[in-house]
């Protein structure tokens, strides 16, 4: 079994090669998920060592601190928090340099408005579920009095998806869908509902592929089990066949 930061090191041949690959976001998502927060700092410094240009590397870290925090209401807040922490102190231990700006960074929340946060937040939900949006949205109204719709297009998508200056609509929704998988069980309709809008969002065949295979190949190597049975729950996966051509 390879190390490690070998392992972690190859997880970026699974994905597309692009000289703008978010293959790292889509490690770290899976990291948190199982709360493998020990390997982050290793992520951290393939970055580094991949990334010599100081602007290049600060980008990154941004980056994945940003799909941190979005996946953080998908896998659970206290692992969104773990995971940002620990990507921190890896920085700190190994690049403290970088600190002086990234600790500076503005929150890019705090002045939205109310009114704001439901537009965008409405705009983006509508982008995902197409023309499924009023009926996704009435189903967790009713499961909630009202509130899941509520909290869903104002704080989950109007305050922290559509944010986009960090990380964009298209990995973010490719982001949903990985959280989805991950977490198996149950998470697999909301995990169709999230491919196809991943979809949607700009993704291909061959990148939603590459995040489930980066998905699975964490798993396998940390021998993590995940229950995605009974496997008829996820014949769906099969869509990516025709979406190859």
């Amino acid at each position: 079994m390879p190390d490690q930061a070998t392992f972690l090191r190859g997880l970026a041949k699974l994905y597309p090669d692009d000289a703008n690959s978010p293959w790292y976001i889509f490690v770290g998502l899976v990291l948190q998920a199982n709360d493998r927060m020990d390997a982050i700092a290793a992520l951290f410094e393939i970055l580094r060592e991949q990334t010599p240009n100081r602007e290049d590397l600060i980008t990154k870290v941004r980056t994945l601190r940003e799909a941190q925090l979005k996946a953080s209401v998908l896998i659970g807040f206290p692992k969104g928090i773990n995971g940002c922490i620990a990507l921190r102190n890896a920085v700190q231990k190994t690049a403290p340099e970088l600190l002086t700006v990234l600790d500076k960074d503005p929150s890019l929340r705090e002045n939205l408005s109310r009114q704001e946060k439901d537009s965008r937040g409405l705009a983006f939900f509508q982008r995902i579920y197409s023309q499924h949006t009023d009926r996704v949205l009435e189903n967790m109204s009713l499961a909630s009095g009202g509130d899941l719709s509520q909290f869903a297009i104002n704080a989950v998508y109007g305050d922290l998806m559509a944010e986009e200056r960090r990380l964009g609509a298209k990995e973010t929704g490719l982001l949903e869908f990985l959280a989805c998988y991950a977490a198996g069980g149950s998470s697999w309709s909301q995990a169709k509902g999230h491919m196809f809008g991943s979809r949607n969002l700009g993704n291909s065949a061959e990148e939603i592929r590459g995040a489930l295979n980066i998905c699975d190949a964490i798993e396998d190597h940390f021998q993590i089990h995940v229950n995605r049975q009974p496997a008829a729950n996820w014949t769906w996966l099969s869509k990516l066949d025709a979406w190859d051509h």
